[in-house]
């Protein structure tokens, strides 16, 4: 009996393991030949691609080349993406004509593809291919892996327009759960061009979060035209708020914009104070001295580590001042900090 069962468990195996042998062989003699088809419409297309190229109407030659390829997606698409990146200007217009006569709706289904090779190939081709109506398809993408995220980013600054920027903007005021971090990146790669939309946004009544983003973009791309809206929120009751606030008029580097540090410099919260500190340091006022040195005794550590390297950055003045509080004997945490600041100072000549 015991024989029996063992005689079929290896007759099993066997079969098994055939079975899957044959498979593997059979699927490598299929992907193999696939290559080889694919490799051969590759070469035609190419050859076709160069005389479209260098033909005396280019743009009526890529209509004949949609019509004769656009049964071959995958090997097209392989061959767009190759001379999308190669090719730049005016010479890029019987590629997105190609496009758009071939592939276009394929491709823009595609973007929601389970797999990550296929909608990376597929973004890359709307980089300079695609229109301001899909926009909003591209910052979906903006959820996906970070090499994905890079190819929608690319697409998105490529089709800046303003009736783009106003769906994005729209899209991120009606997202309810919004990628900041992917957000941030697309706000920071459009630059200085948001400016009007942010002030619109600002506005609005949005999350704190959202908000707190426009803040910080405001001060990260020195958008010094939405200061009035900045200086409002620093007297917002939310402490986030102020705190992007502080931090955002530390880099306009408004000089009007020194009242209001210092009254934040005051603010109940310590977090709020640490921010105001550092953004007084970088206007570099030298009124702001004694409130500088004021923190270096603050009870939160933050808050002296700040007040000390925003004096720091007032040069010799401020150097004069935290040699000073570094002798003084009534808080050895003060003294403490302004010695620790002063030596960074030496060893790194500033930098925090």
């Amino acid at each position: 009996m015991l024989s029996t069962v063992v005689l079929y468990s290896f007759a099993y195996l066997l079969l098994l393991s055939s079975s899957l042998f044959l498979f593997i062989f059979l699927r490598r003699l299929v992907i193999q030949a696939r290559e080889r088809r694919d490799r051969a419409a590759y070469e035609v297309m190419e050859k076709d691609l160069l005389e479209v190229l260098t033909a005396p109407s280019p743009i009526a030659s890529a209509h004949v080349f949609a019509r004769k390829h656009r049964a071959r997606p995958r090997v097209l698409k392989r061959v767009l993406v190759a001379y999308r990146e190669a090719l730049v200007g005016n010479c890029l217009e019987p590629l997105k004509t190609i496009f758009e006569r071939s592939i276009r709706r394929r491709c823009l289904r595609e973007l929601g593809s389970p797999f990550l090779a296929t909608r990376l190939q597929n973004v890359r081709l709307f980089v300079d291919f695609s229109r301001p109506e899909e926009a909003l398809n591209l910052v979906k993408l903006l959820h996906d892996k970070p090499i994905v995220r890079l190819a929608a980013l690319n697409a998105l600054t490529g089709i800046a327009s303003r009736d783009t920027l106003g769906q994005i903007f729209d899209l991120f005021e009606k997202d309810p759960q919004p990628n900041l971090y992917a957000y941030s990146n697309i706000f920071y790669c459009l630059g200085p061009r948001i400016e009007p939309f942010v002030r619109t946004s600002l506005d609005k009544t949005l999350p704190p979060e959202k908000t707190g983003l426009l803040i910080e973009m405001s001060g990260r791309l020195l958008l010094r035209g939405l200061y009035p809206d900045i200086v409002f929120y620093a007297r917002h009751a939310d402490r986030e708020l102020r705190i992007r606030a502080a931090r955002a008029l530390g880099h306009l580097l408004v000089p009007g914009s020194v009242k209001t540090l210092m009254a934040l410099a005051a603010d109940p919260a310590w977090e709020v104070q640490a921010q105001a500190l550092r953004s007084l340091g970088s206007l570099q006022d030298w009124q702001t001295v004694p409130l500088l040195v004021k923190g270096l005794f603050s009870p939160h550590w933050h808050v002296r580590y700040n007040a000390g390297f925003g004096l720091a950055a007032l040069g010799l003045v401020g150097i004069v001042q935290l040699q000073e509080v570094s002798r003084q004997q009534e808080d050895r945490y003060a003294a403490d900090m302004a010695a620790m600041v002063l030596d960074t100072v030496v060893l790194t000549g500033g930098a925090a």
